[in-house]
């Protein structure tokens, strides 16, 4: 029996490609089997379905293959599995196996599912990126090196401010994907094709059993709705918006004009005809792949957008750029957990580019407001004319400074101040303008080791708390594989 049943004469193979989704389908299939022994348990508990005839659907779904062909001539896995239930069980007892369901709550069910597990694994590989930062500020973090702002030297920070800075954004990244994860853990199994069902089906006992915490109320908008997946690869496009801002400074840190890092060979490549290069590539396909993720939160919401309520066809064309963008994501966060763990800073080539490069010329405009109370305005200005003439005149601000201070604060404010060439000096040192720093999240090298437990907590908190779900993920399918083999168990062939 062909179960799309007679309204319709049979359609163009071309259609059926067309319209088909089974190419991508092949990512939901444990989750489309285990919505099928679910539903077929609750058929059965509340009455629905004979026990016989529902044990041997179970059996059958049990030896169901999730391997999925994409040259398959099928509308989609989900029809290829009752077709193939159909054809093997016969219609007196697989034609059961759709009572209360439609394909658009069993979807929807399934992508929520595989969309909760895709999630956890990029949580997981944020989350292995963030201690891979962690790892260079054990290791190098006091080091000083410029920071910027414009790409020109702006104040001197440290490694480990710097990585801080990238960990942060990543944390809130991990904690949208945890939001994201927590929307998705509703089920919508039960809403039928939108309005729900006459056959007695216990929502709550399915999404239970399939590792939901809640269920979707309304039915229309189980089947219809995909702001989870848009909220997804909304987290996605985000946290590719953060990972490309570090891939960027990495292939400039890389480069012989900076020369401040060494990329490990296994995570660069080498010229086909220039024998001396050493590529930064793994930083950037990463950086390119952020543009592909942001494509895909693109093309989503344009397919989404207007479409009536409840369920279209239109909807199935997110999917693939879902999982697409998932996968980028994650492979990303991956390697690039591995390149910076790997990498190795150069403290003398950022040493070497601190020298003259007027970027302490900050605390010296402060060290005159705060010793001499000049109004910060006139100590900028100050400041200012002698950075302009030892640029000029190709000279250290140091050596400017010592010597014309006090005249160029006579000459802006009309007084008189007696400071020693030596505390200009010590004002304008590296070392003094970050150990000058007291404001909370400030580059101070003191700061260093409470920022580092402060993150190192976080980190722990979020395994802790991936590791939950993933937990009571395994806790259900141990709980639904229970449920379908007590049924099987009870009826002989």
């Amino acid at each position: 029996m062909d179960i799309r049943g007679r309204r319709l004469r049979q359609q163009n193979e071309k259609v059926t490609r067309f319209i088909s989704s089974i190419r991508f389908d092949g990512a939901i299939a444990k989750e489309v089997l285990m919505v099928n022994q679910a539903h077929m348990v609750s058929l059965v508990r509340s009455g629905e379905v004979d026990r016989r005839v529902g044990a041997r659907c179970l059996r059958f779904l049990e030896s169901a293959s999730t391997e999925v062909d994409p040259s398959s001539v099928s509308e989609d896995y989900h029809q290829l599995l009752e077709q193939s239930a159909v054809d093997t069980l016969g219609v007196d007892v697989a034609g059961y196996l759709n009572l209360g369901k439609s394909r658009n709550d069993q979807v929807a069910t399934a992508l929520r599912m595989h969309l909760k597990l895709v999630l956890a694994g990029v949580i997981s590989a944020a989350v292995q990126l963030q201690d891979a930062l962690l790892d260079k500020v054990q290791e190098q973090g006091a080091l000083a090196m410029p920071g910027y702002t414009h790409l020109q030297h702006a104040q001197p920070t440290t490694l480990a401010h710097h990585m801080f800075a990238y960990f942060d954004p990543l944390e809130r990244d991990v904690q949208r994907l945890f939001d994201a994860y927590q929307r998705a853990d509703a089920s919508p199994m039960g809403s039928a094709a939108l309005a729900g069902t006459s056959v007695s089906v216990s929502r709550r006992e399915v999404a239970t059993l399939l590792g939901f915490a809640s269920v979707v109320d309304n039915a229309m908008d189980g089947v219809s709705s995909r702001d989870v997946e848009l909220e997804a690869l909304s987290c996605f496009a985000v946290t590719m918006s953060s990972l490309s801002r570090l891939t960027e400074e990495l292939v400039l840190w890389a480069s012989k004009e900076f020369s401040f890092v060494d990329i490990p060979d296994e995570y660069a490549a080498t010229s086909s005809i220039m024998p001396q290069k050493k590529n930064p590539i793994v930083a950037e396909i990463a950086r390119a792949k952020s543009g592909s993720v942001f494509g895909a939160l693109s093309a989503a919401l344009a397919i989404v957008k207007g479409l009536p309520y409840s369920y279209n066809l239109d909807l199935q064309e997110v999917t693939p750029h879902l999982w697409q963008a998932a996968e980028d994501t994650s492979a990303s966060l991956s390697l690039l957990a591995a390149v910076v763990r790997g990498m190795r800073f150069v403290p003398a080539a950022i040493s070497k580019s601190m020298l003259d490069d007027f970027s302490t010329a900050t605390s010296l405009a402060n060290y005159l407001v705060k010793e001499f109370s000049i109004p910060f305005r006139q100590a900028h200005a100050i400041v200012g004319s002698l950075v302009r003439d030892a640029g000029a005149e190709g000279l250290s601000l140091e050596e400017v400074a010592a010597k014309r201070l006090a005249g160029a604060v006579r000459a802006e404010t009309g007084r008189r101040i007696a400071v020693t060439e030596a505390t200009v000096r010590s004002v304008l040192s590296v070392e003094s303008s970050l150990e000058g720093i007291v404001t909370q999240g400030g580059s101070n090298p003191r700061f260093i080791a409470g920022g580092l437990r402060a993150r190192s907590k976080t980190v722990k908190s979020s395994r802790k708390r991936l590791s939950s779900l993933r937990s009571r993920t395994g806790s259900s399918e141990r709980a639904l594989t229970r449920a379908v083999r007590s049924i099987s168990r009870e009826v002989n062939n």
